[in-house]
């Protein structure tokens, strides 16, 4: 019986200090170092009958920060914690963490992984012809990071004269750009995008470029 009480009082415990309910106090993400940083909302709710004051919201790292709109959060309202995190020249697995302390002495940890890595590499990044060249078609690889499956959606070229073709080699890992221009006898330049479907809340394009010089 003393055990069951022991039981009871802490879940009223847990109750009464919990009245802000977050949807996802962790979130993870995947981006490249250009993006250079990442802006993420951790949303909350009021589940308590009596307002909750949000007293302070405290990061891990001076690379993070954080926004608030409002502090006092009354009964059935929702809000949330703005997050930004500026990447520097950090790179792989980073995590951030900020401390949301309430006026019922209760302190949430949001968590903020982020994986640094540029998904796909491409080689070479150029494709140049000299003018009067044979116009011989050239390939340019595209090879997705071990373990991190990236799909090529399509590819476009910004200039009819060099066209651009995708060849498949291993769905996921690996693919061939095929680019070959109509002729070399005059300079040419286009910019080739490679849509992608990595990361899948913020699909990423990439840019080949090629020219005749």
């Amino acid at each position: 019986m003393l055990h069951r009480a022991l039981f009871v009082l802490l879940l009223l415990g847990l109750s009464a200090s919990a009245e802000l309910r977050w949807e996802k106090p962790w979130q993870q993400f995947q981006r490249a170092p250009e993006d250079g940083r990442i802006e993420t909302a951790f949303a909350f709710e009021n589940k308590g009958a009596t307002p909750v004051t949000i007293k302070s919201v405290r990061s891990s790292c001076g690379c993070t920060t954080a926004r608030l709109e409002k502090k006092v959060i009354g009964p059935g309202e929702r809000g949330e914690v703005k997050a930004r995190f500026m990447f520097g020249d950090r790179k792989g697995p980073q995590r951030k963490v900020l401390t949301v302390a309430t006026d019922d002495g209760h302190k949430q940890e949001l968590n903020l992984v982020v994986v640094i890595q540029q998904a796909l590499s491409i080689s070479p990044a150029l494709a140049l012809w000299r003018v009067g060249q044979p116009a011989d078609a050239k390939v340019v690889r595209l090879q997705a990071t071990p373990g991190t499956p990236v799909r090529v959606q399509r590819v476009q070229s910004s200039n009819r004269e060099i066209a651009a073709r995708l060849v498949t080699v291993k769905a996921g890992e690996q693919y061939d750009l095929i680019l070959e221009p109509t002729g070399t006898g005059q300079k040419q330049a286009a910019e080739v995008t490679v849509q992608t479907d990595f990361p899948p809340d913020a699909p990423r394009a990439y840019m080949v470029h090629a020219r005749i010089k």
